[in-house]
C-alpha cells in the first residue's frame, strides 16, 4: 500500500508535464511576438492630415508630425489648446490601433481568448 501511495504522489503525470511544456512553448512564442511588435507600425492622421502620429506594436510613439498650417492657425487664433486637444486625440487613437494590432498578433497564440493584462 505504501508503494501505491508513493507511486501516485511521486512526480507529475504525463499530462501535467505536457501542459507545462505547452505553456512554456506558448510563453516563448508570446515573447517572440512581443519583441517583433517593436518593428511593426500603425499610423493615424487627424485634422485633415495636419497631425500624424506613428506608433509601434509595443505602444511606443515613434513619430509625430504637425503641419505648419495647424500651428499657424492656432497662433493666429491665439488658442494653442486646440492643437493640444487634437494631439491628445491622435495619440489616444494610435494607442488603440497599436493595442488592436498587438491583440491580433497574439490571437495566433491565444486562439482568440482574451488574456487580461497581457499588454
Amino acid at each position: 500500500m505504501v508503494r501505491k501511495l508513493k507511486g501516485a504522489n511521486s512526480g507529475k503525470s504525463g499530462s501535467q508535464q505536457d501542459i507545462i511544456k505547452q505553456a512554456q512553448v506558448m510563453q516563448q512564442e508570446m515573447l517572440k511576438i512581443q519583441e517583433g511588435l517593436k518593428d511593426k507600425f500603425v499610423e493615424t492622421s487627424v485634422a485633415g492630415g495636419g497631425i500624424t502620429v506613428k506608433a509601434n506594436g509595443q505602444k511606443k510613439i515613434v513619430d509625430l508630425s504637425i503641419s505648419m498650417d495647424i500651428l499657424k492657425d492656432a497662433v493666429d487664433e491665439g488658442d494653442t489648446s486646440i492643437v493640444s486637444d487634437v494631439i491628445i486625440n491622435a495619440i489616444n487613437e494610435i494607442l488603440e490601433k497599436a493595442e488592436e494590432m498587438a491583440e491580433k498578433e497574439m490571437e495566433v497564440i491565444t486562439g482568440g481568448v482574451s488574456i487580461p493584462g497581457l499588454f
